[in-house]
């Protein structure tokens, strides 16, 4: 009996380069796209305001209601500026998220990962890069001053100097922008509304 079969069967070796081919591609794509260590994930979590290991101590969600103490507010006849400057030096209302990266620094090292990495805050047509940037190996927060951001965009409509009252204000739509390094850009919605307590 003749081991070797001079006469294969064109469709068993048809079947073993298929197969060949189906397991190659299942490896390219499993290093291309998924590391072979499973799909990378990174963790977003509205936050404003955070501890010393950079938990998150204040979590927050899409549509908040902030409610300010209206006794700290001692402006009479208050501008839209007034107001700004009370969310800034006294409210001191910081609107911020935290985001936990799939590994260190994605991969970089730290300087060059610190200095390609930026998120931006914008109320109406007013944008401001985010002054709070925290850093920890694969933890990254970020934070901004609302009143800082609302009067630029006062100044922008021309109503900084008017009279200024709560309910005129209405709900504030922030756009947060975040550039991190090896990641595709992160832009998320949020709704706030502040209320006098």
């Amino acid at each position: 009996m003749n081991l070797i079969n001079s006469n294969p069967n064109p469709t068993s070796i048809s079947q073993i380069f298929t197969n060949r081919k189906a397991r190659i591609l299942n490896l390219v794509f499993c290093f291309l796209i998924l590391g072979c260590g499973g799909l990378e994930t990174n963790s977003f979590q509205f936050c404003d305001n955070f501890n010393e290991p950079l938990d998150c101590t204040e979590p927050k969600t899409e549509k908040d209601v902030i409610y300010l103490d209206q006794k700290l507010f001692k402006k009479v006849n208050p501008s839209f500026e007034d107001f700004g400057n009370f969310l800034y030096f006294t409210a001191r209302e910081t609107p911020g998220f935290r985001l936990v990266l799939s590994k260190p620094y994605n991969g970089l090292g730290k300087e060059t990962f610190r200095s390609g990495y930026v998120a931006y805050l914008k109320y109406g047509n007013s944008s401001e890069r985010m002054e709070g940037n925290l850093f920890q190996n694969s933890i990254v927060v970020s934070f901004h001053y609302l009143g800082a951001l609302l009067k630029e965009e006062f100044r922008h409509k021309g109503i900084e100097k008017s009279p200024f009252r709560l309910e005129d204000l209405g709900p504030i739509s922030l756009e947060y922008k975040v550039m991190v390094p090896g990641m595709e850009p992160i832009t998320k919605q949020r709704v706030v509304e502040l209320r006098w307590k």
